[in-house]
């Protein structure tokens, strides 16, 4: 790396010193909140006093989904490949997850919460008076990141989030993803933080037809232009399954880091054909 002048220079090496003497691993371990082992590589270790702040930050979550309509549900960490087959993940994402042989077939450790949320949408017979059906989900994930990406808590093997799945006609869509974002603000103002949206559109590896492409990241900026929060297109960085509404927290280094993230998925429901009785079907 080369400085084009002295001060260019000077600057950089302070930049690399505050950030340094800001660095979450070094606070964590000085306050006693979290701290990481070699022999759990990417495996955080919450002490007490770190215990304590992820149960309040739940509890926080937790009290926002009731107020807003979700259902809060538990579902399992392991299931076999069958399902990661149906939902694309074996195709698209089988480097970045946790397989392993049991009962002579292969089982993986779920990496997201979806596939599991769509089976238990497809467990029952639904109704359109149900929609939209907001499932949330602190599961257990585990994801094989590259072991020289792994750092803190900022990139990891194992992990939970406040995860849900809204199930909606396609009426009810924009509607929800303004919600979506309400309730991202709401969250991060509490505590201050700054933070720029992205629209982040088609990657070269998806699934799906263009049609449903288009579709799908037509409603993500038409939610967007009515929230009126300036934004910016991210070309590519969508999720192989659909696009995606970025959240990117600034630190006090003014560093970008993603986080919160909302996704339009229309590729789900045709692969577990999730199907609800329309109003019509009712009436007759």
């Amino acid at each position: 790396m080369s400085f084009p002048s002295k001060k260019e220079l000077e600057e950089y090496i302070h930049f690399k010193e505050e950030a340094e003497k800001r660095d979450h691993r070094k606070v964590g371990r000085a306050q006693e909140i979290f701290d990481t082992h070699e022999l759990a590589p990417g495996c955080a270790f919450f002490y007490p006093n770190g215990t304590k702040v992820y149960n309040k930050l739940c509890d926080l979550v937790r009290a926002q989904y009731k107020v807003r309509g979700f259902h809060e549900v538990i579902t399992p960490n392991i299931f076999n490949v069958k399902l990661f087959k149906t939902s694309g993940h074996y195709s698209k994402y089988l480097e970045n997850m946790f397989l392993f042989k049991n009962d002579d077939c292969t089982h993986g450790m779920k990496p997201m919460n979806c596939p599991s949320h769509c089976l238990m949408f497809a467990n029952q017979l639904r109704s359109y008076r149900e929609m939209p059906l907001r499932l949330a989900d602190f599961g257990v994930l585990h994801r094989n990141e590259l072991a020289g990406a792994l750092s803190g808590l900022t990139r990891v093997r194992r992990f939970q989030q406040d995860d849900a799945h809204i199930f909606c006609t396609s009426e009810q869509l924009k509607g929800e993803i303004i919600s979506a974002l309400d309730f991202i603000d709401y969250v991060y103002s509490i505590f201050g933080m700054r933070y720029t949206i992205e629209l982040s559109t088609r990657p070269k590896l998806k699934l799906g037809s263009e049609e449903l492409w288009d579709g799908a990241e037509a409603a993500l900026a038409d939610a967007l232009n009515d929230y009126g929060k300036p934004y910016t297109i991210n070309p590519g960085d969508g999720a192989f399954y659909g696009p995606k509404i970025d959240i990117k927290l600034q630190d006090s280094m003014n560093r970008k880091h993603q986080c919160g993230t909302i996704q339009c998925d229309f590729q789900l429901p045709i692969r577990f054909n999730l199907q609800y009785q329309s109003e019509t079907a009712a009436e007759d």
